[in-house]
């Protein structure tokens, strides 16, 4: 055997021991990874679990925070409505509160009946208000 021969030998045995280094790093990160996965699932954090398990936990509490953003952002846009329609009946109610007619209703010597009954804009709108309520 020849001094080349024995390089050659010592050169894949060196790949094959950097080869192994290298495999044993990705399965590492691969095991920690599912480690990672495993304690962000409320129903499997600190338990044992198989890999199959986790990603079948996993998949059904992503769907489960799916659906509750899907409610949340459902009750979101129901505020919003209902906050601008508020501030519709706010506005409404200030310009209501400046209009003639409604000095009468404050004072006592107009009912909501009789505005009603006279058609003025400001008995109009505030019927509107309320039957929108």
């Amino acid at each position: 055997m020849s001094d080349n021969d024995d390089i050659e030998v010592e050169s894949d045995a060196d790949k094959r021991a950097h080869h192994n280094a290298l495999e044993r790093k990705r399965r590492d990160h691969i095991k920690d990874s599912f480690h990672s996965l495993r304690d962000s699932v409320p129903s499997l954090q600190g338990e044992k679990a198989s890999r199959a398990q986790i990603l079948d936990k996993a998949t059904e509490y992503i769907q489960y925070m799916r659906r509750k953003n899907h409610t949340h952002q459902q009750d979101i846009d129901d505020l919003k409505r209902q906050n601008a329609l508020l501030e519709q009946q706010g506005e409404l109610l200030s310009l209501w509160g400046s209009w003639p007619c409604c000095a009468l209703a404050r004072s006592g010597l107009c009912t909501w009946a009789c505005r009603i009954r006279t058609g003025s804009v400001c008995s109009e709108a505030a019927v509107a208000l309320l039957l929108s309520s």
